[in-house]
Order: structure tokens, then sequence, then C-alpha cells
């Protein structure tokens, strides 16, 4: 059976269920309205005939009157508006001498039999009164009180119209948009579970009319992931360690720099510095002056070195464009003897300083590359730089004589160039070969937090 048609024939059944309550609990509370009504006209009627049973005795017992004569001082025409109760004066023979209700007393409710005795049963409303009328010590008839069924049933048909009818649809149409819903939701659901055929015997949970090959190719895509999720991780490992190496060693080689350049410059100074102070002559003084002065460019001109590698001051005084514009150029004006072209296409001033960073140390490791390794005169290098909206891309090429990428351990500068785009959640590609020249191209976004 169809899920959606499943799905409907419940909400039929919880509607059929919600009908069921509701029709019951507005038949208990018609019985009790119902009841309140026949008790109140039986206690009125009760009242009424006894007054009227005294006045006849009264009448009878100045006069002798005739049966058709006494019978008409009851006046119970005039109690027809007592409607729930049927008050009928009964001779001693059986003759129905008045009536309350002469013209309907008799008439059918419309109402088959069965029905009729099933309402009149839950109802509960079959007790007759009879007050007896006797008269000088003779019985001259009996007034009888009985409850009138079709007064009843009106009263049960106007409530049901009024109130059973209107709760019966507020259910039906709530059942109805209900089913409707979902059946919008389900339907996806319908499209996934396979067609049922001749030779195919109904499953008993919709879950095991999925599809095989779609469990199939749902458990391949989960395990596919996880083994991209795990070879990540060991990426992530892998380059951690790198950095880490990468850093150290660059602690060790700036600590090695300051040591015996600045350290060396330093002893060379206090000892120009001790001969100025035990000097004999003007002489000899101006001597170990000019001495300190020239240690003092020399250490000038390494600071400026160590600082130009930890930030150039071009970025900032000429923006990354300008200064790259300078780095190639200087590189050309040292490597006459190669041929060099520089292409660079759009704003580059929407960066921040570490994407700035980044595209000037790949440029420079790129040219100090080609200068070690190329190995041959005449190179051809190519340097492109595009930034639009989106997206930096960086592409150097050279004809040099390229190296075979299995047996390279890719240096710290090529592994450092590769970390520094990745954290930018950028892409980092070499295509090399033995005497194929090197290709390399990195691109990443304008935009975002480096990692």
């Amino acid at each position: 059976m169809n899920l959606i048609l499943q799905v409907n024939l419940i909400i039929v059944m919880v509607f059929i269920i919600m009908c069921g309550l509701g029709v019951k609990s507005t038949l208990d509370d018609i019985r009790l309205r119902v009841d309140h009504e026949l008790d109140v006209s039986t206690e009125v009627a009760n009242y009424v005939i006894e007054a009227q049973i005294a006045r006849v005795e009264m009448a009878l017992s100045q006069q002798d009157l005739s049966l058709s004569e006494w019978s008409s001082l009851f006046h119970l025409k005039d109690l027809h508006d007592i409607s729930h109760v049927d008050i009928e004066l009964i001779a001693n023979n059986g003759v129905l001498l008045d009536s309350n209700h002469p013209t309907t007393a008799n008439l059918p409710t419309g109402l088959p039999l069965w029905l009729e005795k099933r309402l009149k049963t839950y109802l509960g409303h079959t007790e007759v009164i009879i007050t007896p009328i006797i008269i000088a010590g003779q019985h001259k008839g009996d007034i009888v009180i009985s409850p009138n069924f079709r007064a009843e049933w009106n009263d049960i048909h106007a409530y049901i119209k009024k109130s059973l009818m209107p709760l019966i649809l507020t259910f039906f149409i709530g059942s109805l948009i209900i089913a409707i819903i979902a059946s919008l939701i389900l339907w996806p659901v319908t499209d996934m579970l396979p067609k049922k055929n001749q030779h195919t015997q109904p499953s008993r949970s919709p879950f095991a009319l999925l599809r095989l090959n779609q469990l199939l190719a749902v458990n391949k895509q989960l395990k596919l992931l996880k083994q991209r999720y795990v070879d990540t991780d060991q990426k992530v490992d892998v380059l951690n360690q790198q950095l880490m190496t990468i850093q150290e060693s660059e602690r060790k080689r700036l600590s090695a720099e300051l040591h015996d350049e600045i350290g060396q410059h330093l002893t060379a100074i206090q000892f120009d510095l001790n001969n100025i102070k035990h000097s004999a002559s003007l002489d000899e003084a101006k001597t170990s002056a000019a001495a300190i002065d020239s240690v003092h460019s020399r250490m000038t001109t390494i600071v400026r070195s160590m600082l130009q590698r930890l930030r150039p001051p071009e970025l900032t005084e000429l923006g990354v464009k300008g200064a790259v514009t300078e780095l190639f150029n200087d590189w050309v004006i040292r490597h006459p003897h190669h041929h060099a072209t520089l292409l660079i296409e759009g704003d580059f001033n929407q960066l921040d300083e570490t994407r700035q960073l980044t595209l000037y140390r790949i440029v420079q490791e790129c040219l100090t590359n080609i200068s070690r390794h190329a190995g041959a005169e005449n190179v051809q290098v190519d340097v492109n730089l595009q930034c639009n909206h989106d997206s930096v891309y960086i592409s150097v090429n050279d004809n040099g004589n390229g190296y075979h990428p299995e047996l390279s351990n890719n240096g710290y500068g090529l592994t450092g160039m590769r970390e520094r785009v990745e954290a930018l959640s950028g892409s980092f590609d070499i295509a090399t070969g033995p005497g194929k020249g090197v290709a390399l191209s990195a691109s990443f976004p304008t935009q975002g937090v480096a990692e």
C-alpha cells in the first residue's frame, strides 16, 4: 500500500474517532437538556392538572354534568405550549376525551422504527404518570401524563443542525487540510521508495523499500568523506611540523647573523672607543672615530637587510605593485643575461597586509630559485600577476633546467610558499621536469581570514 495512502487512512480513522466522540458528547448534552425540559414540563403539567381536577370536582359536586360536559372543563387544548409531555383525559372505557396535542399526537416522527426504539432507550423517557379522577367516590376517568417523543426528537434534530453539523464539518475540513499537507510532505519520500510489481511482496516496513544501491552509494560517500578527513588531518599535521621546522630554522639563522655580524661589529666599535679613550693625539682619535662611522654604516646595511627579509619597507612605501616592480627590476639588473617580462593587472590595494606579503614573498622566492637553479644562460622568465574582485592569480614560468619533482625534497622555499597560499585557503601547483623548466601557479581569495 502506498505510504501516502496509509497516512491518509490513518487521518481518516482519527477523523472518524473524533467525530464519534463529538457525536456522543453532543447526544449526552442533548439528553441532559431534554431531561431538564421534560422534568420542568412534567412538574408544570402536574400542578395544572391538580388545579383542574379540583375545579372539576367542585363543579360536579354542585350539579350533575354529562361526560362530555365535565370533560370539557379541563381545557387540555389550552396546554398545548407544554410540548414535551402529552396530557390526555381518558374515560373509564378507554376513550380519549381530551388532549393538549389532539392534532399531532399520532403523527409519525419520520425515523425508522429501530432507530426510534434505540433513541427512546437511550433517552430513558418511558415513565407515565396516571392520576385518577374520583368524584363522590366514583372513578370518572384518568389523566395520563407521558413523554412526547416527537417533541424530544424535534429538539434533538434542531440541536444537531445547530451544533453537531458545524462540528463535524470543522473536523472534516481540518482532516482534509492535514491530509493534503501530509501528502505534500511525504511526496518526495515516495520517490525514494521502489515501485512494486506483480512479483514482489509488500514490505512490512517503509525503510525496507529503500533501494540497496542508494544505500551502498551513501555508504561509499561516507567512506570517502571519512578518508578525506583523515588525509586532511594528516596533511595539516605534516604542514604544522614543517612550519615549526621553518620557524626554528629562521630563528637560528637570525641568531647566527646577529651573533656573527652585529656582535662582531659591536666588538669593533668597543675596540675603537677604547682607542679614543686612550689616544695620545687628536689624529689617533679621529682615525678611531672614522672606523666607528664605517662600522655604523655596515651595521645599518645589515639591519636594513634583516628588516627587508622580515617585512620589506617597499610594501609600505610603494604598495604591492610598486614593491614587486622594484624587486623585479633589481633582479633584471643583476641578471642581464636572462630575458624577463613582468605583467601586473588589477587593483592590488584591496589586499590586506598578509596577502600583499604573501604575493611579494612568492615572487621573491621564485626569482631567487631561478637564479640558483635555472642553470643556464638566456633563460626566459615570465611573471604574471592578476587581481580581480574575488581572487589573486600568480604565474611564474621559466625555461631553465627544471628538476624531477619526485626526486626533489621541495626545500624550505617551496614549502613556505605552499603553506602561505594554503593558509589563505588558496591553491598552489608546480609543473616541472628535467629540461622542461618550471611553471608555478598559485591563487588565493582577496578576502577572508588567514588560518
